[in-house]
């Protein structure tokens, strides 16, 4: 799923995109950590990537803001604490996080089936589970940003995806995520409140 700047994903293409190509890759490029996806993406930078283990992370950086990484470590455990928690669910394996600097960086991932779209902030994928993102919002925001996409990871292993059981309303990957996010947006308010009135307008009425 992902994150847009106006509020969280409306569309489910990306997903599936995301999805087919995760199931098309084959051994091959399962064996590759990052596959590579975008070919004929302008690349313009080259970066230096590094891991970095945490208890439920590894975290995919670069040297540039290296004296950031104790504290986007520190938001990415809190999150990880806070839906284990509240889920009663535990990962079985270390969440990959990809972080770019900035969000032209972002723009060049090539974990992206294509161009990331204009307004997308971050995205989590649903077969491998892997949270990319980029760092230069404010740290409410980012904090916020954060915890919206590992909500996403956790709803993956909890729901796995495949192209025959992908139907999973938005409504609950979104809500699910903006609650645990503590912020609720304008959009899926409304979805939320279209699926109530469509459930109570099925219903038989009352004699």
């Amino acid at each position: 799923m992902t994150t847009c700047r106006s509020a969280p994903p409306r569309s489910r293409g990306l997903g599936l995109a995301l999805l087919f190509l995760a199931l098309l890759s084959g051994p091959a490029a399962q064996a590759q950590f990052i596959p590579y996806f975008g070919k004929n993406k302008v690349k313009y930078d080259n970066f230096a990537w590094r891991v970095y283990k945490s208890p439920h992370f590894e975290v995919f950086y670069y040297p540039e803001f290296e004296q950031h990484l104790a504290r986007l470590v520190s938001y990415r455990e809190s999150g990880y604490l806070k839906l284990s928690t509240g889920l009663k669910h535990e990962l079985s394996q270390p969440i990959p996080a990809i972080l770019y600097k900035t969000h032209s960086e972002f723009e060049q991932t090539n974990l992206y089936p294509t161009f990331v779209p204009e307004g997308v902030l971050a995205f989590a994928e649903p077969l491998r589970g892997r949270l990319v993102l980029p760092i230069d919002e404010p740290p409410d925001k980012l904090n916020g940003l954060i915890q919206h996409e590992l909500t996403h990871v956790f709803a993956f292993d909890l729901i796995p995806r495949t192209l025959i059981q992908r139907d999973i309303p938005l409504w609950i990957d979104e809500g699910l995520a903006d609650y645990f996010r503590g912020a609720w947006a304008p959009l899926d308010l409304m979805c939320a409140s279209r699926c109530i009135i469509k459930s109570s307008g099925s219903q038989a009425p009352r004699k």
